[in-house]
């Protein structure tokens, strides 16, 4: 067959590629027989008839899955990815050529493509009504509550399902930390769960995964000659596959804009389905990377709204928004509880010797030094130089010893020096009442500090 004017009657980048079928399911070398002119234009000199193809791009074992079942079993395929490797995204089509053209066990087909800068809407949304319908589906889901987990393992519920794959689990990065958790997990065996397989999904695996994604849009693992691919590039991943008895996975990154946010990890599944299942798990990871970025600012949001971003403390409208739920009765304080209202002195002084520096330096040592004696319970920096601590199902005893121990750890001539006032409740009644009394004494123990020691700079 003359390929050449098979390619040239084509008006986008094509070209005409052989795959060596080893049989069981195993290729070898995938070759550009002939090209083009506008293939031979964007590939540029390197290109020549009859080369191997990772002599001219990166070698791609999904582009390589998709050449064999072209060319082999004479699957029409389409596929629109992320070509990392390239830096943008190839929207390729492939086409086998009749069996009466196959020499042996060389299989042909015709590929064509076109590349472009950014993902383009209506090229992801050319699926299968199949894909189409499980993705709407999932969409709806990710918008039927408020309760983010809640959502996310239900719609990872369906995906452990449509795959029939032993485990579904969306895993959650916060790579700047190197710390990683698994949000939710499903697994076809009710009986399995996600603490089974903690000695092979470790941290120090998960931190793996950014490397080896690097260069592509997604992982994918259907043999054991993927396997030992992969191997080649992350053993310490491959050897805890092994150990948990994964025999295919598909991984993808949850992006926002490059930002890794966290991974869709599906492991044995139908590899029977790799082509139908591929192309679902890609478009929900959109879907499920724009949730887990909405829920990222929605935290982020309430963290700057709730705390002091100078001590990393509560702050004063988390106090206050802490007093309106037990007045309205959401939420009590366990009884008894008590209240410690510590004002810190010489902030002015310091501000004024050493500028804001040195005040805000103090403040932190401040909060560090409540931190240290109250950790357990909930402190707060109600403003300026003045902190909060509510110590709930705190008997009297232990109440008083962590005041004891605060009064003289920040007493007159240490680094810290607070004045201090408390109150202790033993029914719980009235939180606003106990605030008020320890803020009352905390006042009384101020006046007094400045009265011993006039050197010190009242605010």
């Amino acid at each position: 067959m003359d390929f050449q004017s098979i390619v040239d009657s084509y008006e986008m980048a094509a070209a005409v590629l052989s795959v060596e079928d080893k049989g069981d399911g195993r290729y070898g070398d995938i070759r550009i027989v002939r090209a083009n002119s506008m293939y031979r234009k964007i590939m540029g000199e390197g290109y020549h008839d009859d080369m191997i193809y990772y002599e001219l791009i990166p070698k791609e074992a999904k582009f390589e899955d998709f050449c064999y079942r072209c060319a082999v079993h004479k699957q029409h395929l389409h596929a629109y990815v992320d070509t990392k490797a390239m830096g943008v995204w190839t929207d390729g089509t492939y086409i086998p050529l009749s069996s009466s053209v196959d020499q042996g066990n060389i299989h042909y087909f015709i590929f064509f493509f076109e590349f472009t800068n950014g993902p383009d809407a209506d090229n992801i949304s050319d699926v299968s009504m199949d894909s189409a319908s499980f993705v709407i589906k999932t969409c709806f889901k990710l918008r039927q509550s408020n309760d983010f987990c809640k959502c996310m393992t239900a719609v990872n519920c369906d995906i452990q399902e449509k795959t029939d794959s032993f485990c579904s689990s969306i895993v959650l990065v916060d790579t700047e930390r190197d710390k990683s958790a698994i949000l939710c997990a499903k697994f076809r065996n009710d009986c399995a769960k996600i603490d089974d397989f903690k000695d092979q999904l470790t941290n120090e695996v998960i931190s793996s995964w950014k490397e080896t994604v690097k260069n592509h849009d997604n992982i994918i693992v259907k043999d054991d000659v993927d396997m030992a691919e992969l191997e080649k590039v992350n053993p310490l991943w491959a050897k805890s596959l092994r150990g948990a008895n994964v025999k295919s996975l598909i991984l993808v990154p949850l992006l926002r804009m490059d930002k890794i946010l966290g991974y869709l990890f599906v492991t044995n599944f139908n590899t029977d389905r790799l082509v139908e299942i591929k192309e679902i798990i890609e478009l929900v990871s959109f879907f499920i990377s724009a949730e887990v970025a909405n829920n990222n600012l929605m935290e982020r949001l309430e963290f700057m709204s709730n705390v002091d971003l100078l001590t990393g403390l509560r702050n004063r409208n988390s106090m206050n928004y802490r007093v309106d739920l037990f007045v309205s009765g959401e939420r009590k304080v366990s009884a008894p509880f008590g209240v410690i209202f510590a004002d810190l002195n010489g902030l002015k002084q310091a501000n004024d010797t050493g500028g804001h520096i040195a005040g805000d330096a103090l403040l932190k040592k401040a909060a560090n030094l409540l931190t240290e004696v109250f950790e357990s319970y909930e402190i707060y920096r109600a403003g300026g130089d003045e902190f909060v601590v509510i110590a709930p199902e705190c008997s009297k005893e232990s109440f008083e010893r962590k005041v004891a121990e605060i009064r003289e750890k920040s007493c007159y001539g240490s680094e810290v020096c607070f004045a201090i006032g408390s109150h202790w409740d033993e029914k719980g009644m009235n939180l606003r009442l106990a605030m008020h009394l320890a803020d009352e004494a905390m006042y009384a123990d101020k006046n007094k500090f400045y009265e011993n020691h006039p050197d010190k700079v009242r605010r």
